[in-house]
């Protein structure tokens, strides 16, 4: 299967790599992916978190600020393997997966650490999927 990326959404699993190698991790899990969607800080995103009256700087620093760039490679845990399907699956047929995509992922299949924090944030994955397709018309 081909994945499509949008050059975000690299930058964004770059990013998760980054924030899991940060914590001295060998794989990527949801807490990561959802590190590196929100550290993207993808125009789109933003523009469907500020529909959702959701402020950025309401997460835990950690989750803010994942490093640009990680040199190595790290594989995915098998939840973050779900996330990562979940986000294609969002994205839908034929389209790119981006990084709200990938948060989009989190809050379908994260675990349940990654879950919490989003609906602890106010964010409900039905919501942010709408406002996403209203920032694509």
């Amino acid at each position: 299967m081909a994945i499509n990326l949008t050059e975000d959404a690299v930058h964004a699993l770059n990013r998760a790599a980054a924030a899991a190698a940060r914590e001295d991790c060998e794989s990527i899990a949801p807490g990561h992916v959802l590190a590196g969607a929100i550290s993207q800080r993808d125009p789109t995103l933003l523009e469907a978190l500020d529909q959702l009256a959701l402020d950025i700087e309401d997460l835990p620093a950690h989750l803010r600020d994942a490093p640009e760039v990680y040199g190595g490679h790290l594989p995915f845990t098998p939840d973050g393997h779900e996330v990562l399907a979940a986000a294609i699956e969002s994205a839908g047929p034929g389209n790119a997966t981006s990084s709200a995509h990938l948060l989009v992922g989190v809050a379908k299949a994260g675990d349940g650490e990654s879950r919490g924090v989003l609906e602890g944030w106010g964010m409900k994955e039905d919501a942010l999927t709408a406002a996403l397709m209203a920032t694509d018309e």
